[in-house]
């Protein structure tokens, strides 16, 4: 069931809130509110339960660029879960997703592309200094190439495009990756037509997650709830993975 257990989020929001603090710096800040009568989306299903704690959000000139909410915590579950070796994230956000993948035992190093300085300050403020993560401050698109067992992009905002397939192409070239995942995968996956993706070589650790969070997700009932991503943008998106995936087939 975990992570779609009321009481994962609650613990996960709770902790957090002890290690986030809000600040201001330049553009940036971290505010927090009450979630009391704020409709919470979950990933991949609409939420009905109410929560009642404190959600952290980063804000950008007042737009709000991510939230500590149920959504947040279930969506990236499973690229903390696959985490190992040396790790790449772009993204650094709130910095949860860095600190959870940090904590593990099997994650040696941690390598965090983050082309806000003011996010990172703000990060710092947080999370301090940590020796297994290495923040670069810079476009990612631009960094120098690197070897890695797991790396994961984070910079959608909670929308599926086009770009996380132009994006797969640029990481994949720039750097030697063994495992690659970005958010909102599994939902793309899950909301593919059976007949179309029958016919793409899809990476093992997407079917693997998948798998996972549909089990997760079925066995905690919220399945019946379960929303579909739009059809045209899903085919698209998977026609154009298709070129690609397909071409780095072994024959």
């Amino acid at each position: 069931m975990k992570p779609y257990s009321k009481d994962f989020i609650i613990k996960e929001v709770q902790e957090y809130n002890s290690f986030i603090n809000e600040y201001s710096l330049g553009h940036y800040c971290i505010k927090k509110e009450n979630s009391k009568g704020i409709k919470l989306q979950g990933y991949m299903y609409e939420n009905t339960i109410e929560y009642d704690l404190p959600i952290i959000q980063l804000l950008r000139d007042n737009k709000s660029l991510m939230r500590l909410t149920p959504k947040e915590i279930e969506s990236s579950y499973q690229a903390i879960k696959f985490a190992k070796g040396k790790v790449g994230v772009v993204g650094l956000g709130l910095g949860y997703v860095v600190d959870k993948i940090a904590k593990k035992n099997k994650v040696e190093q941690v390598i965090v592309y983050e082309i806000s300085e003011e996010v990172i300050e703000l990060y710092k403020k947080n999370f301090g200094e940590n020796d297994k993560v290495t923040i670069i401050h810079g476009d990612a698109f631009k960094a120098s190439s690197e070897t890695f067992d797991f790396f994961y992009v984070d910079i959608y905002e909670y929308k599926l495009d086009l770009r996380v397939v132009e994006d797969y192409k640029i990481f994949n070239k720039l750097h030697d990756i063994q495992e690659y995942s970005f958010w909102g995968m599994e939902h793309f996956l899950l909301s593919c037509n059976y007949e179309e993706i029958l016919w793409v070589y899809i990476p093992e650790n997407w079917i693997e997650m998948s798998k996972k969070l549909y089990i997760s997700l079925n066995t905690s009932g919220y399945i019946r709830n379960y929303e579909q991503l739009d059809e045209n943008k899903v085919t698209k998106t998977l026609m154009e993975f298709k070129k690609i995936l397909n071409s780095d087939m072994e024959i």
